[in-house]
């Protein structure tokens, strides 16, 4: 960890915990250019503008890009409390996700970068829900299909609104029928808040933590995560004392294979971010190098890969995106894996007849060459991804996610 990421850190932990102040006289542009990866922007900027002994004219010429993310932050907070109405108003049950719900357990939620307005509503009400949503004045984005998880929406000048069927990040198999009968009851037992003038409803404690867990596990094992996903979970796990939490959780995420995930994020907020400790998050499993890997890749990563395209190159080499695990195979296995995969959905003739496969994979090499001649692919940095792919597999093989006695 370089200094620069070390210094946002630490800005972020005093943002969101307290304890020492540190010091403003830091790689201001610096900071800012990596907060601005990890979506963590205005979080940071207002802890310098606060602070003496901050860059004054770095700080003035980010200034219009603050403007904007409060504006961007005020008017997500006030769609929400559209969405409140206008579902309301068409007697449609639903709840709010991720976002405005994150947002809730921040000691400020201003402090929250916000993005879009994603909600849920249950599938005998998706297409009343989508026709509403239109009457208001939004178009359809992307994913108006029956089999999409989420439908998008758009309006100008700067409002994106996704509709949920489901959450992301549920395997499948019998582990993800579990939890998705666990997910279904979470509009029923979503509460009405009022967060600054925004009337929406949220998830209960419990639909929203697990929905933050699935959701950070189906970016981190992909693309990558940013430091304001670990901040949405440090700020959750915190509201919740230790007998709370652990009634709430233990039992259920034991069954999922997702208590040993909750430890590990806990644990690298605690090490991190300044956090309190949890007793339930103590694992004799869970050591310094293992928290260090986590949080290297969170910040190596950035929010949703925005610091390194490889994340995408290197999605699958690393998951079984089907079942959203990671296993201990090696890499090489994982390309072998992913290569015939590949061949059985490009020639299904061969998958009927699977001793043909090494015929399948010669032939699906030749049109990777193809495209490398053409300039189609690039060549370059292949090598790197893949032990960097490795790398990431290892440390998320190591969380044991969805795996159960």
């Amino acid at each position: 960890m370089d200094e620069i990421t070390s210094s946002l850190i630490r800005i972020v932990g005093y943002q969101l915990f307290g304890g020492e102040c540190p010091k403003a006289d830091m790689d201001v542009p610096g900071i800012l250019k990596e907060a601005r990866a990890q979506t963590v922007f205005s979080m940071v900027f207002s802890f310098f503008q606060d602070r003496s002994g901050a860059d004054v004219r770095e700080l003035a010429a980010a200034q219009e890009e603050f403007f904007r993310s409060i504006i961007l932050n005020t008017n997500n907070f006030q769609e929400h409390h559209e969405l409140n109405e206008i579902m309301g108003s068409h007697d449609i049950p639903y709840t709010a996700v991720k976002g405005l719900s994150s947002a809730y357990y921040y000691p400020d939620p201003s402090l929250r970068d916000m993005g879009d307005v994603d909600f849920l509503v249950y599938e005998k009400d998706f297409e009343r829900a989508k026709q509403a949503v239109l009457s208001a004045g939004f178009e359809i984005d992307h994913g108006d299909k029956p089999d999409s998880i989420h439908i998008a929406f758009k309006r100008e000048p700067m409002s994106i609104w996704e509709q949920h069927r489901s959450v992301n990040g549920i395997p499948d198999g019998r582990i993800g029928e579990l939890i998705q009968s666990d997910i279904e009851t979470t509009i029923e037992t979503a509460q009405l808040i009022d967060l600054d003038g925004a009337e929406c409803k949220i998830p209960d404690p419990y639909h929203h933590g697990l929905v933050i867990l699935l959701h950070m596990i189906s970016h981190m094992t992909s693309e990558g995560i940013g430091l304001r996903h670990l901040c949405d979970w440090a700020v959750f796990a915190d509201r919740l004392d230790n007998d709370r939490f652990v009634s709430l959780f233990k039992v259920r995420l034991e069954r999922f294979g997702l208590w040993k995930y909750a430890q590990i994020m806990t644990a690298a907020a605690e090490k991190y971010l300044g956090m309190k400790h949890k007793q339930w998050a103590e694992n004799a499993l869970i050591d310094d190098d293992l928290l260090q890997d986590v949080i290297e890749d969170i910040l190596g990563g950035g929010n949703f890969g925005k610091k390194d395209l490889n994340r995408y190159r290197e999605t699958k080499y690393i998951s079984n995106r089907g079942e959203r695990t990671v296993d201990d195979k090696n890499i090489v296995i994982q390309v072998l894996g992913t290569l015939s995969k590949k061949t059985y959905a490009d020639y299904p003739f061969i998958e009927k007849h699977r001793a043909l496969l090494p015929i399948g994979w010669i032939a699906e090499g030749g049109k990777y060459v193809g495209y490398l001649i053409s300039g189609e692919r690039k060549s370059e940095g292949t090598t790197a991804m893949l032990k960097e792919a490795a790398k990431r597999k290892d440390i998320y093989h190591k969380m044991e996610l969805f795996k159960t006695e």
